[in-house]
């Protein structure tokens, strides 16, 4: 049921912001979904119900014209939290966004497979009408189909992750395993793993394709078994005969009604399967070994993902039927770095021993190690098809440039080039190896085009020089490696001579990298909490702070295990943790009323911040712990903002849209954002504790907080100032306009029984 009872009034059309948000929502909505919009005051007494359709889901049969509420034509689950919305406004925050879930309702209307809960979004836009009187726009309307296919994206992406693993996985079993039956076997149960309802078939032919030789099925049933194994290999005998006639894909939606299956369908219906797709085996000369076929139970045509598994599939397939035919493309593979066809680690390492055999030259070798920064942040944000296509355009500018030197890939986005024919003088052979190396960096000064994007990447490179005569005493590619490291140490984007002595720093962090892993696993690290409290030294929150206390060297500081799981990736984990244990934290505090308003801070990595999947994970860690999202405050840095202005925009937006508010962590210590600031969706800036320190002996210092100050409260924004230590800092701090603070003069991070022991005496 659709049904205006009231246009807007003159006070809301008068304000374009207002009516254009009316009519972007309208537009928006779909109308098999439940959708309501009103002018509602704060204990949603309506003005004007502007919209409503109720679209099966339950609400008050009121549907009369005279309407005094809006809480008669809302589901009952969303009262409390649109109450709090309505009653508990936030200063400077006009607008504010929540997603609900209603459980167990059915969906007649919405062509979404397997959903067993519908999701409404409620938004709220405060203003004042033509009396100065408190007044909402109210928007509902249904998400659930948005919810629905971000949730089938992230499942293809992992899916495709998954499917990567695999492919590197069957071509290690392809190189150690003989017996071609038992792989065949084993890539049609892992694909078969990692997709419900699926059948694999692999089928071999013998005389260019004319007859059936062998079926491999694990799990076929058996009257598809045995059609198979009797098929005729021609154009209107199913998918897989048509594959192998025509040598091309056959995709066969529904193979009840496709004329291709007519003699087919009896053996398809027994054994449940309504689709049929199938992809030709194929020597290097285009000779036909069989097919390689995948039936579901359900009617269907291959996403663009489906689509490459099947071929790459195939490919992997083929290559394992070949063995017996053509060893070398085996040998070939073993050499080779699958996805930019480079020669690979094995490969380089042989070239480098046969040097070592060698007699002894007065010419000098050298080394270059190259590694992407921050290659990891675009497989994850875009995706590793986008990635590999980037990594092809990589090797192929560092051909033009290498050659005619060795260049190899060493895996994933590392690259290795061996120079030979240098100076006998080492002076002069690192000269014309630092030469190589700044022609290297020009590669990369032009943006990389893949697909739609434009991809500015940099390098971090190592270098090295060696003779005949030394190559057997130190391991040079390792040696690169930890220059490379050290250079990206050094900020990214620059090279590093290797040195001696480098080789213990860096075993230092791999030790400390590995004992992070166990602490990890063993639950090493814990959350402690620093209150913050306002000019009355009241408590409002606390930032959560990671602490780990190693079970034999006692307490490792921040300072130390952050970089490394920064560099290692471990951040991602670590991050996921801490916000999980964070809301958890919201959650207990909530149910008891002297602590349900405290916020808690927490601190967001830039790799987390680039995770792909950064707003569904806090999504799902709001939903999770039932918190109110108005409490949870992320804090971020100045560089990890600057690295991508729109990104970051975009997504802090859509956060704060469900009422997450933003800090910007250590302002002033970094870059200036000043001209960032204003598209920025931040609630409170934070001075960092080295203006602090000073700020009452030090005249600078008091200037650039004064100046903070005034900028934040110019554009709204609220400020808090880290590292308080003493009550004349305080007192500069207050006599500025800070009236918020944190640091040693009112507490010391502290495990959570401790804080909550402290917060039960201060809340009193």
């Amino acid at each position: 049921m659709l049904k205006v009872i009231f246009e807007p009034s003159a006070f809301v059309l008068a304000n374009q912001a207002l009516a254009s948000t009316f009519e972007e929502w309208r537009s928006s909505f779909d109308s098999s979904g439940f959708g309501l919009a009103a002018e509602t005051d704060q204990h949603g007494n309506c003005d004007a119900l502007l919209f409503f359709n109720r679209a099966n889901i339950a609400v008050s049969d009121n549907d009369g014209q005279m309407v005094s509420s809006i809480w008669t034509h809302l589901p009952e689950l969303t009262h409390g939290p649109l109450q709090g919305l309505l009653s508990q406004p936030l200063p400077g925050v006009s607008q504010r966004t929540i997603q609900l879930p209603l459980q167990q309702l059915q969906l007649p209307q919405l062509p979404i497979q397997n959903a067993d809960q519908r999701w409404l979004e409620i938004v709220t836009h405060d203003f004042s009408n033509s009396d100065g009187e408190k007044r909402y726009l109210l928007l509902v309307r249904e998400v659930t189909q948005e919810r629905q296919s971000a949730q089938e994206f992230q499942h293809e992406k992992l899916r495709a992750i998954a499917y990567e693993r695999f492919q590197f996985s069957m071509l290690e079993l392809v190189l150690k395993e003989q017996d071609a039956t038992r792989v065949l076997e084993t890539i049609a149960r892992d694909i078969e793993a990692m997709h419900a309802d699926m059948y694999c078939a692999i089928v071999l032919t013998q005389h260019l394709g004319k007859l059936v030789q062998t079926v491999i099925a694990p799990t076929l049933p058996k009257a598809m078994l045995e059609t198979l194994c009797q098929l005729q290999l021609e154009t209107d005998k199913g998918s897989l005969a048509t594959a192998i006639a025509l040598k091309q894909r056959v995709i066969v939606e529904d193979v009840m009604t496709h004329p291709n299956w007519i003699n087919h369908r009896d053996a398809a219906k027994a054994s449940g399967i309504r689709a049929g797709w199938a992809e030709p085996l194929l020597t290097a000369e285009g000779d036909v070994l069989g097919a390689f076929a995948i039936y579901y139970r359900q009617p269907q045509t291959p996403t663009a993902n489906e689509q490459s598994m099947i071929e790459q599939a195939a490919k992997l397939v083929s290559i394992v039927v070949d063995r017996h035919l053509s060893q070398d493309t085996i040998e070939a593979l073993a050499y080779l770095e699958p996805v930019t066809g480079l020669p690979n680690r094995r490969k380089a390492y042989e070239v480098l021993q046969h040097l070592q055999t060698q007699a002894e030259t007065a010419h000098h070798w050298g080394l270059i190690y190259i590694d992407l920064d921050h290659f990891k942040w675009i497989n994850e944000a875009h995706g590793h098809t986008l990635g590999s296509n980037l990594l092809l355009q990589v090797a192929e500018r560092l051909q033009k440039v290498a050659s005619p030197h060795f260049l190899a890939c060493m895996g994933g986005d590392e690259f290795l080039i061996l120079l030979s024919g240098l100076s006998g003088e080492r002076e002069k052979a690192l000269q014309q190896v630092w030469a190589l190396q700044r022609k290297l960096k020009k590669v990369f000064q032009r943006a990389f085009k893949v697909a739609n994007h434009k991809l500015q990447i940099t390098a971090s490179m190592g270098l090295s020089t060696f003779t005949s005569a030394d190559a057997l005493e130190t391991d040079f590619v390792k040696a690169v490696d930890i220059a490379m490291h050290r250079a990206k140490q050094a900020g990214r984007n620059t090279a590093c001579v290797y040195e001696a002595g480098m080789q213990t720093e860096i075993a230092t962090q791999i030790m400390l990298e590995t004992e992070l892993r166990q602490a990890i696993e063993q639950q090493q690290l814990a959350l402690h909490y620093q209150v913050q409290v306002d000019h009355t030294g009241r408590p409002f929150g606390a930032e959560a702070l990671l602490r780990w206390q190693h079970p034999e060297r006692g307490f490792i500081s921040p300072l130390q295990f952050i970089p490394v799981a920064e560099s290692s990736g471990l951040i991602i984990d670590i991050g996921m943790w801490v916000l999980d244990q964070a809301c958890a934290q919201i959650a207990q505090w909530q149910q008891d009323r002297k602590t349900s308003d405290l916020s808690l801070s927490v601190n967001i990595s830039a790799r987390q911040f680039r995770q792909a999947n950064f707003i569904a994970m806090v999504k799902s860690c709001i939903q999770k712990h039932q918190i109110n999202p108005n409490v949870l405050r992320l804090e971020l840095t100045e560089s990890l903002l600057l690295e991508n202005v729109d990104d970051a925009v975009s997504i802090m937006s859509e956060l704060s849209r469900l009422g997450i508010q933003f800090s910007l962590d250590d302002f002033g210590t970094g870059y200036s954002t000043l001209q960032y600031l204003k598209k920025l969706p931040l609630y409170q800036l934070k001075i960092d504790r080295s203006f602090v320190n000073d700020i009452v002996t030090d005249s600078h210092d008091r200037t650039i907080v004064r100046t903070i100050i005034a900028m934040a409260q110019s554009m709204y924004l609220s400020v808090i100032a880290e590292g308080v230590e003493t009550p004349e800092q305080m007192d500069l701090l207050l006599n500025n306009g800070c009236r918020r603070y944190q640091g040693y003069l009112f507490g010391k991070p502290m495990p959570i029984a401790q804080f909550d022991a402290c917060l039960e005496q201060a809340l009193v």
